[in-house]
């Protein structure tokens, strides 16, 4: 039997609230640290949301993951937010599904092999050692910035070849990139997006 677009809409939804048009429940979703357990005090285990601009279902058991890893594709699609999937591009891994992703994260999948990723560990170890020293220099300072140099550095030295990338006009450049990739997608001066 062929699930028709519209014999899907006619399927029942489970609890939940949706708010404003467009806006949602991003707001609560980005500064309220306990939104799903509110949501799922209130709701259960699987409710409806509004965020990012998408309409969504979280599903917060085991049982419902194992459902959607085991089926994706087949009963559910996952989709990742509108300004995510704009900012990533149609033709990114993230935005691929069915066999072309399945090829394309097999191919991929060759730089996360445990020999590759052996071969990752003397620059990893430099690099870490280099931060190391210069948080002790430093003594007092604000993690998650650093960290995020920390790990950009990681990434663009060994995916790129860089050396002090996270000094690089790059880094910032990509630090913006990454605080629209999970915003409103509406393109204006005042917006991360």
């Amino acid at each position: 039997m062929e699930t028709t677009t519209q014999d899907m809409q006619s399927l029942p939804l489970p609890p939940g609230n949706v708010y404003l048009p467009i806006i949602g429940e991003t707001i609560s979703f980005l500064t309220d640290r306990n939104f799903h357990k509110k949501r799922s005090e209130k709701y259960g285990p699987i409710y409806k949301t509004h965020i990012f601009g998408s309409p969504a279902v979280t599903m917060n058991t085991a049982e419902a993951n194992q459902f959607l890893f085991t089926n994706e594709n087949q009963y559910v699609a996952s989709i990742w937010p509108k300004s995510t999937q704009i900012l990533l591009g149609a033709a990114s891994l993230a935005n691929q599904t069915g066999v072309f992703h399945q090829k394309r994260r097999k191919l991929m999948s060759q730089a996360f092999q445990p020999r590759a990723l052996a071969s990752y560990i003397p620059t990893m170890a430099n690099i870490t050692s280099n931060y190391l020293k210069k948080w002790e220099e430093i003594g007092t300072l604000t993690w998650y910035p650093q960290l995020q140099d920390y790990t950009f550095e990681i990434a663009s030295t060994l995916l790129m070849g860089t050396d002090g990338g996270s000094e690089t006009p790059l880094a910032q450049l990509f630090n913006n990139f990454s605080e629209g990739v999970f915003s409103i997608p509406i393109s204006l001066p005042w917006t991360r997006f």
